[in-house]
Parts: structure tokens; sequence; C-alpha cells
């Protein structure tokens, strides 16, 4: 059985993600980085890509106290274990995504990494290699269930979140609204990659929503069809 897996962003009024130099900004409140922490708290991993770990490169944590004591105590590891989906391993391993001391680290990469990259990394995260061209969802989600793993965390970008999207995989999405615009063709949404045709839209029900502030938060289930 794969992990249940849940889609957790932020966006603009237009659906966008970053700017289109894709900088690294703070983008949700105080609220919304709350609920980031609830999900992640959640999650037995949280999974992004490259593009997310080579522009930002923050260690994915439980940042809340109150949040993380109670996952502790539910008999949680203090974070969930971070992984990240890299076709090249092109990545800079100075970024706190690698070098923070209280979380365990994950790469899934393909036969596109190097031999010399592959063993940098192995000194500070697991890595595994697939003998193939790229890296299907499917597949990440069978090497996290062989670990134990029963709840994934998604946190984009956009890329990865279509990944997952295309071939079924997500079960709820999460989406703050907040309160800007950013535009332009080429700044990244919450759902990019190739696109889907009217004939094969994801259909999504509403659970809830809720304003606080200038933000909408909206929690949507996927409809299978």
């Amino acid at each position: 059985m794969r992990p249940h897996v849940t889609i957790n962003m932020a966006m603009s009024v237009d659906g966008k993600i970053s700017t289109r130099l894709r900088e690294d900004f703070s983008f949700g409140s105080k609220e919304d980085r709350r609920l980031m922490d609830v999900l992640r708290a959640r999650a037995d991993a949280v999974v992004v890509g490259s593009r997310t770990v080579a522009s930002g490169g923050w260690a994915i944590r439980v940042r809340d106290r109150d949040i993380r004591r109670k996952r502790v105590a539910s008999g949680h590891t203090l974070h969930p274990l971070n992984v990240v989906l890299t076709r090249a391993l092109d990545l800079p391993s100075t970024k706190q995504f690698f070098t923070h001391s209280q979380t365990r680290r994950l790469v899934i990469t393909t036969r596109a990494a190097s031999d010399v990259r592959v063993r940098r990394f192995k000194k500070c995260a697991e890595v595994v290699v697939l003998p193939a061209k790229r890296i299907r969802a499917s597949r990440a989600l069978t090497l996290l269930a062989e670990r134990g793993i029963r709840r994934v965390l998604v946190e984009g970008g956009g890329a990865l979140n279509y990944a997952f999207f295309e071939e079924g995989l997500v079960d709820e999405i999460y989406v703050t609204i907040t309160p800007r615009i950013i535009a332009g063709a080429d700044a990244p949404t919450v759902v990019d990659g190739k696109g889907f045709l009217a004939a094969n839209l994801f259909p999504l029900e509403l659970v809830s929503s809720r304003r606080k502030d200038n933000e909408v938060f909206l929690r949507y289930r996927a409809v299978r069809r």
C-alpha cells in the first residue's frame, strides 16, 4: 500500500509560488507557517524537488516548539525525513538541507548523477540511485513505503507537484492564497509540468475553507475517477 500523499503550497492570488527569477523570499503569514508545521508534524517524510533545494535549501523542520513536542510525544522523530528528488544530483551540498544536525535525509536520483556526486552526497545523506533516466513519483513512494513511511507531505515546486498529480497519487492538497500579485508568464505555479487537457483534468472536492485576515486557506480532497 502506497503512502498517503498531501501537497501543501502557498500562492499569490494569480497562482504563482515565486517570481520569474525564482527568488527565495518569505511568502505566507505566521498563520500559514503554523499550518505548515502542523502538516509537517503529521508526516513521516517531506518531499521536495531539486529546484526547491537549489533556490532555498532550508532543512525541513517542525519549527513550532509545542507542535514539535506533541509530535515526539506520539512516538515520532523530532522532524520528518527530508527527501529530495533530483535527476542529476546537481545540487550544492552546502545548503542547510544537507547540513542540519537534527534532520535525516534521503536523496533519490538517477543514473544521470555522476559517481563523484553520488559519493559526495553519501557523506551527508542516504542516496538511492535508480537505473532510469527520470524519477517516477510512484517509484519514489515505493522506496518510501519500504522504509516504513506511511504519510508523505509534498512541498513543491510546481514540476514535482505535477509529477504526483500526473500519476494520480495525490490524496489531498492544501492551498493558502496570499494577498499579492506576482505575475509573469515564466513565474512558477502551484502545478506546472506538461499540463492536463480538458478530457482528463484532475478533479478535486473542497473539504474546508477559512479566512484569516487577508489570507484564505483551502483544503481539497482528490476525487477518484
